[in-house]
């Protein structure tokens, strides 16, 4: 009877082995059609070729005698065929090349094609030594000529289109930085600009230039040294119920105190700790005083104020000083400067010629209108008018949008014009903007007329 049982138990235990066999053999497996079969070069070994769901790339071998040229055979999948000019050769040197199928039956499909010669980053200059200190608007150039298609792909097989600068820290061989070329720089022909950021430390460094999945080493010696503490300008749209915030420095020593002040002209001011969160960053939270409008920043270390320096980017630097717009919103337009026509100024680029500007006025002149750019979304309405509320009375006074526009950085930053109406008084303001059925927050400052 035992016997019986244990022979039972035996069969028992092989159907339970065949059936769930039998579930891992029949268990479905997702294939994701790619559409081109294959994709082959007379001369190139196919290892060399990656044939992906929207992507080709095709790694030249160091041997590869016919330059910026190749002509593929491409086998397509079920249903598709292509027109492509690509069937007959091309020539791929800074050209973004798309290969494109077409059916009858199903979807239309284009493919990144993606050529990586074997040495795909050349270097116009010896490598240097390069020796740095840490602040503002610290550069340095790299002169090197790019090969291969205008596009290529990473370690991870993403399409990238820019090359980067990748510090290596020297005593640990870990990555330290990666620098895109700096676009606010003229980068002409293979001269390209890199800005250093905040969060660089001091130390030893190498440096490559990475193209991709390609790399050359650009310099074996880079010396990066510690410099003053620099605030950078800061300029944040917040809602009422965000009370983070991060502030930008240079050298920041995480030891010392830091604190801001925020306030505007119907605030007192308040003044908050700031934490050390890594190198170049500071962080905080508005206190519950601080409710919906416009607010100035002061930055403090160790109880003395740190004015933040001045950027070259001028667009930053004319649209409105350091403020928090706390709004309703997302949507809510902002107040960001009030001024007058006579007080147009003018500073001188970096590259030599002198842009205008319209600084914000505190005390203004009722001879001649009001102008204020309010940053807004959507197209612009009917009704638009600025509104005066007298400080000593609480009446308020409605000066209609005259029609006139003053602008600057060829009409990027556009002020609209407020002629001030006789029967408005001498006396103290406080300022918004009504724009169709939206309003501003309240200007960050109080204006005197007179």
């Amino acid at each position: 009877m035992k016997q019986s049982f244990y022979v039972l138990i035996c069969v028992a235990f092989l159907f339970w082995q065949c059936g769930r066999e039998e579930k891992l053999m029949v268990k479905a497996v997702e294939i994701k059609e790619i559409d081109v079969l294959r994709f082959t070069i007379p001369g190139i070994d196919q290892k060399n070729i990656y044939v992906g769901e929207n992507v080709i790339v095709v790694h030249l071998p160091e041997n590869y005698a016919k330059g910026n040229y190749i002509k593929p055979d491409i086998v397509f999948g079920a249903g598709y065929s292509s027109q492509s000019k690509l069937l007959n050769g091309f020539s791929f040197e800074g050209q973004e090349i798309r290969l494109e199928l077409e059916s009858a039956t199903r979807p239309r499909r284009t493919f990144n094609v993606i050529v990586i010669p074997y040495k795909a980053i050349q270097l116009n200059r010896p490598t240097q030594t390069y020796d740095f200190t840490i602040g503002p608007e610290k550069t340095f150039t790299a002169s090197f000529d790019l090969k291969g298609t205008l596009a290529t792909v990473n370690d991870s097989g993403k399409v990238v289109y820019e090359p980067l600068v990748r510090f290596i820290d020297k005593a640990t061989g870990l990555i330290a930085l990666e620098l895109l070329v700096d676009h606010g720089y003229e980068n002409s022909g293979n001269e390209s600009t890199f800005t250093l950021p905040p969060p660089i430390l001091p130390g030893e460094y190498t440096a490559e230039i990475v193209w991709g999945t390609k790399r050359e080493l650009l310099s074996s010696h880079v010396t990066v040294k510690p410099g003053a503490v620099r605030f950078k300008r800061g300029s944040w749209r917040m809602l009422e119920d965000h009370r983070y915030f991060e502030i930008t420095a240079f050298n920041l020593p995480p030891t010392a105190k830091y604190e801001a002040i925020i306030q505007n002209d119907f605030v007192s001011p308040q003044r908050i700790s700031l934490k050390y969160e890594k190198p170049g960053t500071l962080s905080g939270n508005l206190p519950a005083a601080i409710g919906l409008g416009n607010y100035k920043i002061t930055y403090l270390m160790n109880g003395k104020e740190q004015k933040p320096y001045e950027e070259r980017a001028w667009l930053d630097r004319y649209s409105g000083d350091d403020h928090f717009y706390i709004r309703k919103n997302s949507t809510q337009p902002i107040l960001r400067i009030v001024t007058q026509p006579s007080l147009r100024g003018f500073f001188t680029t970096p590259y030599g010629y002198d842009l205008a500007y319209y600084p914000a006025a505190s005390i203004v002149n009722r001879k001649e209108p009001l102008i204020a750019y309010t940053q807004a979304w959507g197209g612009f309405p009917d009704h638009n008018e600025m509104i005066l509320v007298n400080q000593s009375t609480g009446k308020e006074y409605s000066l209609p949008y005259s029609g006139d526009v003053y602008g600057i950085f060829d009409y990027y930053l556009s002020f609209l014009s407020y002629p001030i109406p006789s029967h408005v008084p001498v006396g103290k303001y406080a300022v918004y903007v009504v724009r169709g059925t939206e309003k501003t927050e309240r200007y960050s400052q109080i204006i005197t007329l007179k």
